[in-house]
């Protein structure tokens, strides 16, 4: 009867275990220029971020930008000049991240990776600064931000996607930010965020995600409706006995 009471626990513990929030705003522990390294433990998830396609300089890693510092993330050809902006400000805190791959190479990647040590039901972000660089050539162009969750390590299995799709027309050239919001089909254990058509340098902060823990004991779902029965079995046979010696 005690094992039947055990396993009938176990089947309810398993049932109860509810999804939590993951957030990194890379606000408390970090510092401008830092590079971004390793696992990020948000409490409830490990959370790994990278780059890539930067050619000449493939380090794979992301480093952290200051707000309000000289950063050549938020420069442009035609405005090389711009250090600060408000709208950002507002957004971003203190700190947040850049693409560039080496601080003041004016390298930068064309993707974003996070990989996630348990998987994910969903995903949010802000990227700052993002529109079309370049001069009039560049006018009327696009350049979209794709977001894609994937349920596998090797991405190769879609189950979300977004996009935003910035215009040098419409855009500010400097300073704006977009959310992007993307909920899986399922449970996503990468993602990444892809930059289309001309871009150099966009900030990402304010990462937002909703953990899906692995279940405790996982048993076919045929086993858990037996194991629930013979737990209510178990319990009612208990109650009995207890009513027997109240009795006697």
């Amino acid at each position: 009867m005690k094992k039947c009471l055990m396993l009938s626990a176990a089947v309810l513990v398993a049932c109860s275990l509810e999804a939590q929030a993951g957030f990194i705003d890379f606000e408390s522990g970090y510092a401008d220029l830092q590079s971004v390294n390793g696992a990020i433990d948000t409490g409830d998830n490990l959370v790994s971020i990278s780059t890539t396609g930067a050619t000449g300089n493939p380090t794979g890693l992301s480093y952290i930008a200051a707000v309000g510092e000289p950063r050549s993330a938020f420069t442009t050809g035609t405005n090389p000049g711009v250090m600060n902006d408000q709208a950002v400000d507002n957004r971003a805190g203190e700190f947040f991240l850049t693409d560039e791959n080496t601080p003041g190479s004016n390298v930068y990647a064309s993707d974003y990776i996070f990989s996630f040590a348990d998987g994910i039901t969903d995903l949010s972000l802000d990227i700052f600064d993002f529109r079309v660089d370049g001069g009039a050539q560049d006018v009327g162009s696009t350049a979209t931000a794709m977001l894609t969750l994937f349920s596998d390590d090797a991405m190769t299995n879609i189950v979300g996607m977004t996009s935003f799709t910035a215009d040098l027309q419409n855009q500010p050239i400097d300073g704006n930010w977009e959310n992007l919001l993307v909920v899986a089909n399922g449970v996503a254990v990468k993602a990444v965020l892809d930059f289309g058509g001309l871009d150099r340098g966009v900030g990402v902060d304010n990462i937002n995600f909703t953990t899906q823990p692995p279940p405790v004991n996982p048993v076919p779902e045929p086993s858990s409706f037996v194991l629930m029965g013979l737990g209510a079995i178990g319990l009612i046979g208990f109650r009995r006995r207890q009513q027997r010696r109240a009795g006697k």
